[in-house]
């Protein structure tokens, strides 16, 4: 009896340590997010990408490169997944992004960004919802759902976009 009551007790006192544990998705973020910072990305919490001004909570994750330059610097969002916002104006009927369901919000990137962004959309993993430009620099909001290749994917096409805003800023 005295042994049940000794190890009654231990249970007592280690079950909350357990909580302290990851689960094996908790596991998966903390791994994509170091992975992450290891290739120059920030990650952070934003906002929805269509939500409204008065609309402040934090519900999703960014992926983001600073630019280059304060001169690169974009201010668009790009969202799918969403009714808010507006097919592209300039972009032709045949539009990998219009017949995708993407939409901008905020505003939309000049024209010579269309050819670009119609490669990236095609590119990107399924889970990324948003492409923002914004002060602080070019970001995807993703959900986090996918494993390091596709973690790959999105660096290599945030780092394509940085790049090519730099050449853009060059260029004017």
């Amino acid at each position: 009896m005295t042994w049940l009551l000794i190890l009654f007790g231990v249970a007592v006192v280690v079950s909350p340590l357990m909580w302290f544990r990851q689960s094996p998705r908790q596991k998966l973020i903390t791994e994509l997010r170091r992975a992450a910072s290891s290739m120059g990305l920030q990650v952070s919490l934003h906002r929805r990408p269509d939500a409204r001004d008065d609309e402040t909570r934090l519900e999703c994750v960014c992926y983001r490169l600073p630019w280059l330059d304060d001169s690169c610097r974009q201010n668009w969002v790009l969202q799918r997944y969403s009714n808010r916002g507006w097919e592209s104006d300039s972009a032709s009927s045949e539009s990998v992004i219009d017949s995708a369901g993407w939409k901008w919000t905020i505003a939309e990137a000049d024209p010579h960004w269309s050819h670009l962004l119609e490669e990236t959309v095609a590119d990107i993993p399924a889970g990324v919802s948003a492409i923002i430009a914004n002060k602080t620099g070019i970001g995807f909001i993703w959900n986090e759902r996918d494993d390091s290749s596709d973690l790959q994917k999105v660096a290599q096409n945030l780092k394509k976009l940085q790049q090519t805003a730099k050449k853009f800023a060059d260029e004017a």
